[in-house]
């Protein structure tokens, strides 16, 4: 396994080399033929995508699914090339942000630190960009099992001013980041495994991560919601939600899994936004389907 992550690895960072040859439309160009290849030729975790799309969006013709499955292939090309590239439309300051940073900046003014609480949606490595441009930022991540890419990513966000933790054992570092008074970033779209709590996404139970949830009643921070989305014409959107406060909340597991759902709808409603640039490729549903007898590859 270790000699195919090499591998992977070597083929990523001969494209990167010759991305940054290319024009820039040629260089475009090629990344998303390399997606069209990885969806339609190759079929990388397109059974995964083919199989969610149709459970979560049963009314809609297959047609369309299909028309939906090949641009998330397009999309996840697409935000590769401009990290690679460094593509002035994928630039912090190039990102509108609507309506504007008032809700995040009102949370932090209560002194208790922010959680922005998002999803692996749109180009989500910008988002965090545009964040850690602004304030400082931590950022809780899940380690990639490629771990020369996982080294590449944490090299980038490192590069951008944005600090991480990996999500296992982060609890200290976050508590001591929000009490310092700075913004925690929580990607909540992964599957929990048996440790999460059912909460409803995209028309289907899941198993969810309640940190949001757990971490703003701890320490009284607002979650604040958000979902970053490219626009037609190349550009981005960093759209900031209203913030969500812990006050007159109950901390019993009722009183968080409310929580955690109510996080959970406001990130959603970003997602059905653009379901085209969320991250189908990740078995959302696993565990409970798992325990339903019905997980698929």
């Amino acid at each position: 396994m270790r000699i195919l992550d090499d591998m992977a690895y070597a083929a990523f960072a001969a494209f990167a080399r010759l991305n940054r040859a290319l024009p820039p439309a040629t260089a475009r160009a090629m990344w998303v033929g390399l997606g069209q290849a990885a969806g339609d030729g190759l079929r990388i975790r397109r059974r995964t995508v083919d199989r969610q799309l149709a459970a979560c969006f049963p009314q809609m013709p297959a047609r369309e699914r299909a028309r939906l499955a090949r641009g998330v292939y397009r999309h996840l090309a697409l935000s590769l090339a401009e990290i690679v590239a460094d593509d002035p439309r994928a630039r912090p300051s190039a990102v509108r942000v609507e309506p504007d940073w008032t809700a995040l900046d009102a949370a932090l003014s209560r002194g208790c630190g922010a959680i922005v609480a998002s999803a692996h949606l749109g180009n989500f490595e910008l988002g965090g960009r545009v964040l850690a441009a602004r304030y400082r930022l931590l950022d809780v991540v899940k380690p990639m099992r490629n771990r020369r890419f996982g080294d590449w990513l944490e090299r980038e966000r490192r590069r951008h001013g944005i600090g991480t933790v990996t999500v296992d054992g982060a609890a200290p570092a976050v508590l001591a980041h929000l009490r310092s008074g700075g913004v925690v970033s929580l990607l909540l779209d992964q599957d929990a495994g048996a440790g999460g709590v059912r909460l409803p996404f995209l028309g289907r139970e899941a198993s969810a991560w309640p940190g949001a949830a757990r971490f703003s009643l701890q320490t009284g921070c607002p979650v604040v919601p958000m979902g970053i989305l490219r626009q037609p014409d190349g550009g981005h959107v960093l759209h900031i939600g209203a913030a969500l406060s812990p006050e007159g909340r109950v901390a019993d597991e009722d009183g968080i899994r409310s929580y955690a759902a109510e996080i959970s709808a406001a990130v959603e409603s970003y997602v059905r936004l653009a379901p085209e640039q969320w991250f189908w490729v990740h078995r959302r549903w696993k565990e409970v389907e798992r325990g339903d007898g019905r997980a698929g590859a």
